[in-house]
């Protein structure tokens, strides 16, 4: 409980502070994680992955000879109950569904899911706690950059050195360019999240300043302004017609031309500007976008192939993630308590 105690006393730093906290694009224009979490589109297949992945209950399964089939092991009671065996002032209230569905966040945004192994005072593992990924850093070995080497846990007050032993560390595929770490799906479409967000702000812009830009000049060559006439005319005008007061009316006291520029709404097509993004975003995740209940997905959607839809998404996204969880599991906990090949944790739906 020692190594438990040195990092949870001192409370963990959710930022990572280097560029693994970045989702790359292929061009010059990095994209934040930030910029995924506070993306509709992203966050809803995110919700719904947590929401479905929690589905499956995983068991542990013996081979005997023939076919698998369950069996009672230590393990099994901590995957139900991560935190069942440790004592009650230091237990969290975490259930096996919720770790599950917090690897799920971390695997989506980031490629990477982290838990720490607690052990008791013989160093048997006796549970386990999930670790944001943000506040994790993996250091690979010098000269094998696919060898992890040991792990620093981010704390408010400091770095912890972890070794890899009393990590668990799930992947989504392998990143090219750090090998010892998983990728993010998400990296592929930065761009299109980019644009979302884009999109999310102007709309917004534009509802809090529904009048376009104009251009207010005096009607006939008798009357002159100032610059300082000019300047409040366009402060009386941003007050009359934005925010709270949007859509109000100004008269001018004098004879005025006043010339639109910029582009009309209806010319952005900004409905249509959201279809590529959401589109790009589902596909790369695996899931339709017919399930998470986004536009692009709800203009074909009938109640007929709504079922193959959330058919596609669990044979799609569920499964192969269940199936991913499970060798996980399997590699990384199941020889912490001697187990031999004829073990295996697996999901259950």
């Amino acid at each position: 409980m020692r190594l438990f105690e040195r990092i949870f006393t001192k409370g963990l730093n959710w930022n990572r502070g280097s560029s693994a906290s970045f989702l790359w694009s292929p061009g010059a224009v990095p994209v934040r994680e930030a910029d995924a979490t506070q993306n509709s589109a992203v966050m809803a297949c995110v919700f719904w992955a947590m929401r479905n992945a929690g589905r499956a209950s995983f068991l542990i399964q013996g081979f005997d000879g023939a076919e698998w089939g369950r069996v009672d092991h230590p393990l099994g009671e901590i995957m139900r109950r991560p935190q069942g065996m440790i004592d009650a002032r230091d237990r969290a209230n975490l259930s096996g569904r919720e770790l599950i569905s917090a690897l799920v966040y971390s695997r989506i945004l980031d490629g990477n899911a982290f838990a720490l192994k607690i052990r008791n005072a013989e160093g048997r593992m006796i549970g386990l706690e999930w670790l944001p990924h943000s506040c994790v850093r993996v250091v690979p070995v010098r000269d094998r950059p696919n060898l992890v080497d040991y792990y620093e846990i981010l704390g408010s007050s400091g770095v912890v050195r972890v070794g890899r032993e009393d990590i668990l560390h799930d992947r989504d595929g392998l990143d090219p360019e750090r090998p010892c770490m998983g990728i993010s799906r998400l990296k592929s479409v930065a761009r299109q999240i980019a644009t979302d967000n884009q999109i999310a702000a102007y709309s917004q812009s534009l509802l809090g300043n529904p009048v376009p830009s104009l251009i207010v000049s005096a009607k006939g060559d008798g009357v002159r302004l100032t610059q300082a006439d000019a300047d409040y005319v366009a402060e009386r005008m941003r007050q009359a017609t934005s925010r709270e007061n949007a859509g109000g009316v100004i008269v001018p006291t004098f004879p005025a031309e006043v010339t639109p520029i910029g582009f009309k709404p209806d010319d952005l097509a900004i409905g249509q500007l959201n279809r590529l993004p959401e589109e790009r975003i589902t596909a790369v995740l695996g899931i339709p976008a017919v399930v998470v209940g986004l536009g692009a997905g709800l203009d074909r959607a009938t109640y007929s192939n709504m079922g193959e839809a959330r058919a596609a998404a669990t044979e799609e996204f569920l499964v192969p993630l269940w199936q991913d969880l499970s060798n996980t599991f399997t590699d990384q906990l199941l020889h912490e308590f001697g187990s031999g090949d004829d073990l295996r944790v697996w999901f259950e739906e």
